[in-house]
Parts: C-alpha cells; structure tokens; sequence
C-alpha cells in the first residue's frame, strides 16, 4: 500500500490555465462540389488565435442510397465499407503556413490497417460506429454471416427514417501521426486540409443482389479547438513568442505506398529513401487480390497470399533477422500475428494488459493477415546516413493476379516553429 494514504494535509490541484475551450467549425473553399473527383480544401486563415488540432476531427454528413437516387430496402445486404469515409479519398494532406506537415496516400487501406493494429475490440463496441469503425467478422457480404457488416448495415439502412442517412465523425488523429503524437496547442499559423476526393466503389459493400449505390456528401466540417489561456498563461505565452523562441516539434509521420505484386513466388519493392532527421521506425505490410474499384468487393479486408517469409532491408541490416517460415493454410504464423497483436503495446508504451489487440489469431489468417516490422532499434550507421528501404518476400506460390501490396511507414519527424516576435514559422 502506497504512503500517500497517509498525507492528510495535501492540498488538491486545481488546473486552471485554460479559460475557455470551444470548437470552432470550418467549410471548405467556395463550397466545393463534394460528390467529384477532385481537391476539397478547408483553410483556417492567420490569426490571433490558439488552437489545438490534436482534438480536431472532420464531420462528414451524407446519404448512402441506390444509383438510381431510390433508398435501399431493410434486407438489402448494402452498406458502407468498414472505415468507409476513408476510401472516398486517394489523398489527404496537412498544411501550415503552406508548408507540408504530413500527407497520406490511400488513406483507407492506411487507417485501416492501423487502426485494426492500434484499437482495442472494446473500441468498437462502445463509440467507434460514431466514426463508422466497426470491423467485418466475414467475407461476404451478409447480414446473417458477417456481423461487423450486420452492424453498420442496421446502423446505416434499418435505424434512419430516412434509410441512409448518416453522420460520422473521424478525429485527424485517426489519419496523421501529427496529431496523433504533438498534443501542444499551436498559434498564428495558417492551417490547411486537404482532401482529394474519388470515386465511391472502394467506400460500399454489397451483394450482387443489392443494386449498385452512390454515396452522396452533403457536408463536410472541420471542427478546430479554439483555446483561450487564463490571463497569467497569456502572458507566458506571449513572452515566449516575442523573445523570438523556436519550439521543438517532435511526431511520427505515416506515408502509404502502393505496387501491383508480380505473378511469381518471389517479391522485392524498394520502398523509398529516407534521409536525416526522418527515420522509419514501423513498417506496415498488407495485400490486397481484386479488392479495388468494385462494390461487392471489400478494400478492408487483406489476403495473406501465401506468404512463406517476408524481411526488412534497411541499407545492409534486416529485420527480423530470423526467417519467419509461414504457412497460413497450417496455421504457421504465430510470430508474425505475436507483432502484430503487440504493436499497440509497443507503439504507445501501455501495458499489454490494458491494450489488448482486436485482432485473434483466426482474424489474422482470414481476414487481416497484416505484416509488422518493429525497425526502430537501429545501428549508428543507420542513424546518420540515408537510409535505403527493401521490402523482400517469399510465396509458397505464385502471387495470383490483381494483387496489390499496401505498406505504411512510420517515421520520427523532427521540426521547428520559429517565431519572429509576433507569428510563428514552420522551419525543416
């Protein structure tokens, strides 16, 4: 039992440094079509003003319904695709002052497969459906046999009068690793978000027996924390920007590529280049046969091929450095489900009794088989060269046809905001 029982005469703590804390709403540009292909940006322009973008998040407001215009009926086996609002875009990027702080491409597959290594199974059944997260237990498309699907179904097409109708919010640290990880708030600097719309085929899941749909976004909001310090925290705050301060700025950004995987037993994807002071500390590894561009197929969910064994090259060091050996039809792939079910736990420093992954060994070989490569540990000569990223693979067989490899690196991301005595810069 800890001694603190003992201290009778300890005065409670009272925080109040922040006066006030209020979201503020922000449109888009010109009122943008949002139902086109095409860029939506929402600035939030210089000015006096603290903000706190780690607490922000985007409300989407729309209408899943027929091609046709018509609703779709209680038994139609149509919805959204789990994570959904993510697949209506190809790109989604974060501006200050025009300079880029994180841009992320094929944010469904990306958000996706982290979210799947990151939430917790009680995530989903409390407030995650507010953000259409709920994730499929099966592979069809079926109220009776997928209950993920069953969820968002009843949540999307039975609950509504108007069937279809809905309203999600996705908090911006769901798609940046900014604010994911820089919890400060920030001040007269111009925000921008940027969201490069497609087409909806990736965002629905149906049947061949429910008519096509459409997706169609009536609205969609970025709300801002607005933070209004106390009189005594002002003036702190104003102190360290007239004297000129420049303020470390420390995240871990996620960048997603894509290739088409060859017809063959063997796969090495030269991932990109990374140079001082961003260096990869996660790699995130899924594919992904026919699950693009078609309804009744499904983007959220990944195929594991076959793998026999797949490794790390980052200039000469490999990670891991002992051969997986996998065979998924004979259940042989615990030590890759062992990173994956562990990555919450090591990427956010919890204990591993209180993040628990939603993922079970079962999900894992059926339906999310993700690949995680923990490169964080690293030799000195890696930490000050560049550093070049191989992905190598093995398949038991050859590679089927359309498929497709998604891989998300996380990297540390070091900048600085500069002041000039009255605004802040962002400086490399």
């Amino acid at each position: 039992m800890q001694s603190d029982i003992l201290r009778i005469t300890e005065q409670p703590l009272t925080d109040e440094g922040i006066q006030r804390y209020e979201w503020h709403e922000y449109e888009p540009v010109a009122r943008t079509n949002l139902n086109s292909a095409g860029e939506i940006r929402i600035n939030i322009e210089l000015q006096d003003l603290y903000s706190h973008p780690a607490e922000s998040y985007l409300l989407f407001e729309g209408r899943l319904i027929k091609a046709d215009n018509t609703a779709y009926a209680n038994a139609d086996n149509a919805t959204i695709t789990h994570n959904g609002l993510m697949y209506l875009f190809s790109q989604m990027s974060y501006l200050l002052s025009n300079q880029e702080i994180e841009t992320l491409f094929h944010p469904g597959q990306a958000t996706t497969m982290l979210g799947l290594l990151k939430y917790p199974n009680d995530f989903q059944l409390g407030q995650a459906i507010n953000q259409l997260w709920y994730k499929d237990s099966g592979a069809t498309a079926s109220i009776a046999n997928n209950h993920g699907f069953a969820v968002r179904q009843t949540y999307l097409i039975q609950k509504p009068n108007a069937k279809g109708t809905f309203s999600f919010i996705v908090p911006l640290k769901h798609i940046f690793g900014f604010c994911d990880d820089y919890d400060k708030i920030i001040y007269g600097l111009k925000q921008t978000l940027t969201l490069v719309r497609k087409a909806d085929d990736d965002a629905i899941f149906r049947d061949n027996a429910a008519a096509a749909g459409k997706i169609a976004i009536d609205k969609i909001s970025w709300f801002m924390p607005h933070v209004i310090p106390a009189d005594m925290e002002r003036m702190e705050l104003y102190k360290t920007i007239e004297s000129k301060a420049s303020l470390p700025v420390a995240y871990r950004a996620r960048q997603c590529d894509t290739i088409t995987v060859p017809q063959s037993t063997t796969f090495s994807w030269r991932l990109s280049v990374k140079t001082s002071p961003e260096k990869p500390r996660y790699i995130i590894v899924g594919f992904q046969t026919n699950r693009s561009g078609d309804q009744e197929t499904n983007p959220a969910l990944f195929n594991h091929c076959d793998l026999k064994n797949m490794y790390i090259m980052m200039n000469q060091e490999r990670y891991p450095a002992i051969d997986y050996n996998l065979s998924f039809p004979n259940q042989q792939f615990s030590r890759a489900y062992r990173e994956a079910s562990t990555f919450s736990q090591k990427f956010y420093g919890m204990d591993q009794l209180i993040t628990q992954s939603n993922i079970t060994p079962s999900d894992f070989k059926e339906l999310y088989p993700i690949m995680v490569f923990d490169v964080s540990k690293q030799s000195e000569r890696l930490k000050s060269s560049v550093v070049d990223i191989q992905i190598k693979a093995i398949f038991n067989a050859a590679v089927p046809a359309e498929t497709e490899a998604y891989a998300v690196v996380i990297s540390d991301k070091l900048l600085q905001f500069q002041s000039d005595g009255q605004k802040m810069s962002v400086v490399y």
